[in-house]
């Protein structure tokens, strides 16, 4: 749940970050799909996947990801509907009770994905998979800072 929480994090700091450059200053930007790919090039260096492995788990591995995105997207698309200075204590409790449904979902999702992937991968590189996730998260969120 915290690698969703941190992908979902990263990729809201992403388009907030390029946002706020805009026009200030002329930063290369990442499209979704170079992010994919170095995020499989580093996930396979770290996890140590082989051309093979690779090349079955990250369909799967995407497509989770994609359904991720969707699911967080519906709620967020709800929250940015009324600025939050006019929202009542009623739509923030829904507001709330909706994030909650929202992770519980992801992690069933997750869970469900996980079995996929047990088919694909033994148990150790999964786990190295997961640490590579978290890895690559803190090293895009440091270089966002540094402006890179």
């Amino acid at each position: 749940m915290k690698r969703f929480l941190l992908v979902a994090f990263s990729a809201i700091i992403l388009t907030m970050t390029a946002q706020a450059q805009g026009n200030n200053t002329r930063r290369p930007h990442m499209t979704p799909e170079e992010f994919q790919t170095k995020q499989k090039e580093f996930i396979t260096q770290q996890a140590e996947l082989t051309d093979k492995e690779s090349a079955a788990f990250f369909p799967l591995y995407f497509e989770l990801q994609s359904k991720k995105h969707e699911i967080n997207r519906g709620v967020w698309k709800k929250a940015r509907a009324v600025h939050p200075d006019e929202r009542t204590e009623e739509e923030y409790n829904e507001m709330i009770e909706a994030l909650a449904d929202v992770k519980i979902e992801c992690a069933t999702l997750e869970k469900e994905y996980l079995a996929k992937f047990k088919e694909i991968l033994p148990a150790k590189k999964l786990m190295r998979v997961q640490m590579a996730e978290d890895r690559f998260q803190r090293e895009l969120l440091k270089n966002i800072q540094q402006g890179r």
